[in-house]
């Protein structure tokens, strides 16, 4: 894999050099491009980010999370044009909340689009039925995801049904062998999360509060 070195250790890049240096975003990209997984911090601890329209780094996603009856079904946009592409239906009040919240930490839930390939679309909605759609707030994560430009699969670096998102030591030893490469921003203080808002209906509903209050969901909604 392009992202390990010839040891087959993990490729880490700390977060400063991610930031100052085009070369190291551009491998980035390259091993996302080549269907490997990127880890990086975000508000809300270590995620794990995979091409969204690859279904063999889907599959690899999957396989390194242990996850596969209940896949992760986060996915970053680089921008609103990326939306119709991967939701089937996008609202009026949808387009409302992406207006005043995006980039940020609200993470809004479609039915997925049936462009989606459908070894993509397949594991990622049996268990939950939707999609949660966002562009992310956090520098590294946009700068990640638009630097790649297309959309990217996201899960918490942590293995099913246990912590450790937030140690960057849990996380390498989690991942050293499935993850290609590591933005290593230390150890990352426990946020909230996104808030989570269903927009499948044409009732939209906070089905999670997180670092946006519901209220100015509601006012958002109400303007």
């Amino acid at each position: 894999m392009e992202g390990r070195n010839q040891e087959g250790d993990l490729k880490t890049i700390s977060l400063s050099e991610f930031e100052s240096s085009s070369e190291d975003q551009t491998q980035t990209k390259e091993v996302l491009e080549k269907g490997g997984l990127v880890c990086f911090p975000t508000a809300s601890g270590y995620k794990i980010v995979a091409d969204l329209m690859s279904p063999a780094a889907i599959t690899s996603m999957l396989q390194a999370k242990r996850r596969v009856r209940n896949a992760p079904a986060l996915v970053f946009i680089p921008d609103e044009s990326w939306l119709d592409r991967v939701a089937a239906r996008v609202s009026d009040e949808a387009r409302k909340l992406i207006a005043r919240f995006w980039p940020g930490a609200v993470t809004l839930l479609f039915e997925a689009s049936e462009d989606l390939h459908p070894k993509v679309r397949r594991p990622l909605t049996k268990a939950k039925g939707w999609l949660g759609v966002r562009v992310p707030e956090d520098g590294v994560a946009l700068a990640l995801v638009r630097g790649f430009g297309r959309p990217v699969l996201v899960s918490s670096a942590n293995l099913a049904r246990k912590g450790g998102a937030h140690s960057v030591a849990q996380v390498k030893k989690n991942f050293g062998r499935t993850v290609d490469v590591l933005v290593d921003g230390g150890d990352l203080p426990e946020l909230p999360k996104s808030t989570l808002v269903d927009v499948t209906n044409g009732s939209p509903s906070v089905v999670r509060a997180g670092a946006i209050p519901a209220e100015r969901i509601h006012e958002a909604l109400a303007g």
